[in-house]
């Protein structure tokens, strides 16, 4: 009798597809999603804490938002501490992450993951499932990536990267428990919405130019070069 317990957010991942790239923003189903991480390097530092909101249709279902903490397998830097607040003591009887992970999963399912920076989220992610016998898949929306084409075209200038809370700001959003996973994916799902509908309002659009944003944003930048 196996002792492998039972993964029905890995099952419900594997199962269900994301929606189609043509698909309107407004009728796609995506879910927020935030990290906190023990450092920036995956090779040696770890997930600590998610949070993660379903979209559809433009809304937030905050009704069906999950959260979870993860038992870390070594040390947790006082640097790492001092920017998100969980220590070693604050998760020892957290499950580890093959256990935690699965109500990720469940809520990413059939899903487009909205974040922000998400370099630093994939590089996580991807050897997370990998774990798991599953493959990120590669559709993703960067907020960051959203705000500077917002901005662009606000400003008529090209922006660097903001952070969460930056961007927040310059939408007039709040900022919900910064560098908490729950807090930061609320504030994650709410940037997101308002600029998906900026955006749209200029241009229609859609699952695919959404996840493909950072191409538009390497023209512009491509464009202004002397």
């Amino acid at each position: 009798m196996s002792d492998a317990r039972p993964a029905p957010g890995a099952d419900a991942y594997r199962a269900l597809r994301p929606p189609p790239d043509r698909t309107p923003w407004r009728q796609a189903r995506f879910c927020a999603v935030d990290l906190e991480l023990s450092g920036l390097d995956p090779r040696r530092d770890e997930i600590l804490s998610f949070g993660a909101i379903p979209i559809d249709e433009g809304r937030i279902v905050l009704g069906s938002a999950t959260q979870g903490l993860v038992r870390p397998s070594g040390p947790i830097s006082e640097s790492s501490i001092r920017v998100h607040g969980l220590r070693v003591a604050d998760l020892e009887h957290a499950p580890a992450l093959d256990e935690a992970i699965d109500p990720l999963l469940a809520a990413m399912a059939g899903r487009i993951p909205v974040v922000h920076a998400a370099a630093v989220e994939r590089s996580f992610l991807t050897p997370a499932l990998r774990r798991q016998g599953l493959r990120l898949r590669r559709p993703m929306v960067d907020t960051a990536v959203l705000g500077l084409l917002w901005l662009h075209e606000r400003d008529g200038r090209d922006r660097r990267h903001l952070t969460l809370a930056e961007l927040a700001g310059e939408l007039g959003l709040p900022s919900h428990r910064p560098h908490e996973a729950a807090g930061d994916a609320l504030t994650t799902a709410q940037t997101f919405i308002a600029l998906a509908s900026l955006l749209d309002a200029r241009s229609p659009e859609s699952v695919r130019s959404l996840v493909r944003a950072d191409r538009r944003v390497e023209r512009i930048r491509a464009f202004q070069m002397p």
